[in-house]
């Protein structure tokens, strides 16, 4: 059996750092203890304990003057004040990254940015981070998570030191994907922490069983139990090496080991030295002595002869001094009974030796192990880069030993395959059970053949049927867009053509503005009829009408290129100063109202609605300088029409030619009634000739 340590492993400098710090107050007066656990290790606490150093769960348990130690996970800034306030001396164990990481978080959180921290949310780091960002920050470890985001122009990410990088990377896309913004990523996992799992990653790849070694409550150790058991199939997370039995590794030929980053290193040297012994142990030398020497070993492809079943089992022979049983879950999928009755004394089989003891009666054999091996020799190898589609069905749920899920075991090309959880759908699965026994287009992204390893994935194939419909969506919207646009264009080039500038035509209120009324005239053509044009009366307004109103306009105005039509109610109706002017023929004799003046005349109203202007020289046979010198306002006046311009609606007036013809009149009149003054004057005239 050969030991492999992932390097580097064990204690991060951020650990070493706070460990150091935390032995350095033993024996110091003050009563030194750590504000909860200074690291995750059971075994350490102990041991600071047993110096002198003991662990307090709040700073209430402290006296004045005492010495608190704040822990590798880091603090608030209020935890700070009240130590402060207590007079307690503080050693600041913090991680320089997590130090970092809380800087960080404020500093986005002072810039205006709504906080995310991807990490555990129970985790004492992730809570110390979370309260220097502020309290409007929020946490997301799961994809559900995520709904509880708000919705902010800019978003500040802070991903706690210890997390899996790859999980950070899908949870920050699924963020990304929900909440939609201007994005500052702040990468502060440590590197070390991201050197340890790429190691374990690496090494886990490579051998038979893979052991991690630290605290049952530790981040960082659990995320690499997690990475290993992904690419190992018998992997072990424990905290000391008393929980080693050689049991645990039977059939394996290569360990790995690896530490969480609070792991003292007296733990992996016991566990190493547990692991060099266990190769002396019993178990192992009896499969070497009663296989191996015979040719015999786990793995090896046998030839059999089925020669006797029961109910559990069939047994057969392969020319070993014992013979061979195989399982009927291990001769094929599918119901014992069901299995049992396709198998016939005679029947030749190759099967697989699988481990087991020299103490069993029979070699343990798996005629499906054995057929799976046969197919592996046919699953063509993937190029650096490359996928391959694959048909898969899948087989069964698979859990870790937290029974937590990892994935589903699938069939596929003849052999067994891994799809991981993520890799399932694009959004967080949470029961996996409707999947078993269903077909699923997938693609095969890894194959390991020396290792019997090929993974599968969904995602891609998803993330492209999902950009197709939505590209097939934003086409038809696109094709409806532009036919509707086809469409108004065409109706509104008709509707242009059937009506002209000048016409007058029928039309319909449609809406009500303040400023007019929006009336569709033609074919769907709608102008408007500005306040202005709605009435001669301007007391008129667009709100005295009612939508659905017939009325009848007159085109002013057909502006296509900025789609506009002025349109008149005004101008088909007659105008009442029009009307009241053709009553007052040039020559006219009326009476009118003196109502302002002019520099050069004055304004006298003679009808409700026309006005005309009596010039200054109009006011008086003698010269007048100022109208206002002989005239007031609201004075009644006895007017002459003696010029009228209707286009201008312009009408010129006199007092002084109505004065004389009023004496003109009495004159006349005087003489019409004395007919003999008229025969002297007659008679003066003729003498005079």
């Amino acid at each position: 059996m050969q030991v492999f340590i992932a390097e580097p492993c064990g204690f991060c400098y951020g650990v070493k750092r706070a460990v150091e710090m935390a032995r350095g107050e033993c024996g110091k007066e003050g009563n030194p203890a750590t504000l909860g656990p200074l690291i995750h290790n059971p075994q350490l606490i102990d041991e600071l304990a047993q110096k002198g150093v003991g662990c307090k769960d709040s700073l209430d348990d402290f006296a004045n003057g005492d010495t608190v130690i704040f822990r590798s996970h880091g603090v608030g800034p209020e935890i700070y004040e009240k130590a402060e306030a207590k007079d307690l001396k503080i050693c600041d164990a913090t991680c320089p990254h997590v130090r970092a990481a809380q800087l960080k978080a404020k500093k986005l959180a002072d810039e205006g940015y709504f906080v995310i921290i991807i990490g555990e949310k129970n985790h004492p780091e992730v809570k110390s981070i979370s309260a220097w960002a502020g309290k409007h920050a929020i946490i997301v470890e799961y994809n559900k998570d995520i709904a509880g985001i708000p919705v902010a122009d800019k978003y500040g990410v802070i991903i706690q030191t210890t997390f899996e990088l790859a999980r950070f990377e899908e949870l920050l896309a699924a963020i990304k994907e929900a909440r939609p913004g201007e994005y500052k990523v702040e990468k502060t996992i440590c590197n070390a922490t991201s050197e340890r799992q790429n190691a374990a990653a690496e090494l886990a790849a490579k051998v038979d069983a893979f052991i991690v070694i630290g605290g049952k409550n530790s981040a960082n150790t659990r995320h690499l139990y997690d990475i290993v058991a992904r690419r190992c199939k018998i992997a072990y997370h424990i905290e000391t090496a008393a929980e080693l039995k050689p049991e645990m590794f039977s059939g394996c030929t290569k360990i790995g080991i690896t530490a969480g980053a609070s792991t003292p290193d007296r733990l992996i040297k016991e566990a190493l030295f547990v692991m060099e012994n266990m190769e002396n142990m019993d178990f192992g030398s009896m499969l070497e002595e009663s296989w191996e020497n015979n040719d015999i070993y786990p793995g090896k492809i046998v030839k059999a002869t089925v020669i006797q079943k029961d109910k559990d089992e069939v047994y057969v022979d392969f020319g070993y001094m014992k013979e061979g049983a195989i399982a009927y879950s291990e001769w094929a999928a599918g119901d014992p009974e069901e299995v049992a009755k396709t198998i016939n004394v005679g029947d030749e089989v190759e099967a697989k030796v699988i481990p087991g003891t020299s103490k069993d009666d029979f070699v343990r054999l798996s005629k499906i192990r054995a057929e799976q091996d046969a197919a592996w020799k046919n699953v063509p190898e993937l190029a650096e880069g490359e996928k391959r589609p694959a048909t898969v069905k899948v087989l069964r749920v698979i859990k870790n030993r937290q029974k937590n899920i990892v994935g589903l075991a699938v069939a596929v090309e003849g052999v067994e395959g891994f799809m991981p959880a993520s890799h399932v759908e694009l959004r967080r699965v949470e029961d996996f059970t409707p999947y078993i026994g269903q077909e699923l287009e997938a693609e095969i992204i890894e194959v390991d053949t020396a290792k019997k390893r090929l993974v599968v994935s969904r995602r891609d194939l998803l993330r492209a049927e999902r950009e197709a419909k939505a590209q097939a969506w934003r086409e038809a919207k696109a094709a409806r867009i532009a036919a509707a646009k086809e469409a108004r264009e065409a109706a509104e080039e008709e509707a242009y053509n059937s009506v002209e500038e000048g016409q007058v035509v029928p039309g319909k209120v449609l809406r009500i503005a303040d400023f007019g009324l929006f009336v569709e005239v033609g074919k769907g053509l709608v102008g408007l009829v500005h306040n202005t044009e709605l009435s001669w009366d301007r007391s008129v307004k667009a709100k005295d009408f009612e939508p659905e109103t017939e009325v009848t306009v007159l085109v002013k105005k057909i502006d296509r290129e900025a789609k506009r039509v002025a349109l008149s109610i005004k101008a088909t109706q007659e105008d009442p100063w029009v009307t009241e002017a053709n009553a007052l023929p040039e020559g006219a004799i009326v009476k009118g109202i003196v109502t302002r003046f002019l520099p050069f005349g004055a304004i006298v109203k003679v009808t409700d609605r026309v006005e005309g202007l009596v010039h200054v020289s109009e006011i008086a046979d003698t010269r007048v300088e100022k109208p206002e010198d002989v005239l007031e306002a609201g004075q009644e006046v006895v007017v002459k029409v003696i010029k009228k311009d209707m286009e201008h609606k312009k009408i010129g007036l006199s007092i002084a030619k109505a004065a004389k013809e009023k004496e003109k009149a009495e004159y006349s009149a005087y003489l019409n009634s004395n007919p003999e003054l008229t025969q002297d004057l007659s008679e003066q005239l003729d003498t005079l000739k």
